[in-house]
């Protein structure tokens, strides 16, 4: 028998998967070329564009409710590398603005699979992603942004 996945996981690999399906039209701007769950340098990177990487964030909060029930809170990290030789900080606001279209739209969601089903009781975004401040356009229209993306979600493991 197998434990099961530890909830920040499934959280995370959720997100993956939310902004996997991201596709330009009506709603969203671009679509992600890849969406992965390992950091890689932009000078490593051969694929195409935009790419995004979501991992688990450091640091958080633990809120006791009881001696066994808790409200966690734990940072996602989402970075990017997008690539446009005519207007890279236009490209990286969009794929930021795809982003928060795609979570908040996941978190409206009555889906079985979806982030409120995993326990995801709020996610927040405090502030507007770092970027390269253009920087990385000299490397054939390169642009970087991170951000960080808090979970809460309520646990049954309190008194651990």
């Amino acid at each position: 028998m197998t434990p099961p996945i530890p909830r920040e996981l499934a959280i995370r690999d959720r997100i993956v998967s939310v902004l996997s399906a991201i596709t330009a039209g009506a709603t969203y701007w671009t679509t992600p070329a890849r969406v992965m769950t390992r950091w890689v340098h932009w000078r490593e990177y051969q694929g195409d564009y935009p790419l995004f990487m979501v991992a688990l964030g450091s640091g958080g909060q633990r809120d006791f409710n009881s001696c066994d029930n808790i409200d966690e809170t734990f940072a996602i990290s989402i970075k990017g590398f997008v690539r446009d030789n005519e207007d890279t900080s236009a490209r990286i606001l969009e794929c930021w603005q795809d982003i928060r279209v795609a979570l908040a739209v996941e978190m409206g969601s009555s889906n079985p699979d979806a982030l409120p089903a995993l326990g995801v009781i709020q996610l927040s975004i405090k502030e507007p992603p770092d970027t390269d401040d253009g920087y990385l356009a000299m490397e054939n229209g390169l642009g970087f942004f991170d951000v960080r993306v808090d979970i809460q979600f309520n646990d049954t493991l309190g008194y651990v």
